[in-house]
């Protein structure tokens, strides 16, 4: 019997990532983006472990592409805010904060 099992490669990084395996959770990410590139969480994953890895720019692009798919996803704005406070951007700091905010409360 041959089944056709399709691998989750988010779930797999979201294990690497928990163990503290980022450079791997990334790589397993970016798999992930290349099978579906609407997939919005796995972009937002990707920038939960560029921004521990300290890659603040990769996570601000990646925070934005989740938006991007999906612009109600308050944790990627967030994250994103945080990413941005990290490279003394305040402002677009807080205008992520804000809209995070927001988005929160409309849930």
């Amino acid at each position: 019997m041959n089944f056709n099992i399709k691998k989750d490669w988010r779930i797999e990084g979201n294990k690497r990532y928990l163990r503290g395996d980022y450079q791997s959770a990334i790589k397993l990410y970016s798999k992930a983006i290349l099978e579906d590139e609407l997939n919005y969480e796995a972009y937002y994953n990707r920038g939960i472990a560029n921004h521990d890895l300290g890659l603040f720019h990769s996570a601000i692009e990646d925070f934005t592409s989740a938006i991007q798919l999906n612009n109600n996803f308050s944790e990627a704005y967030k994250s994103r805010a945080l990413s941005y406070y990290s490279l003394n951007n305040s402002k677009k700091a807080l205008e992520d904060y804000n809209k995070s905010t927001q988005l929160s409360a409309a849930s």
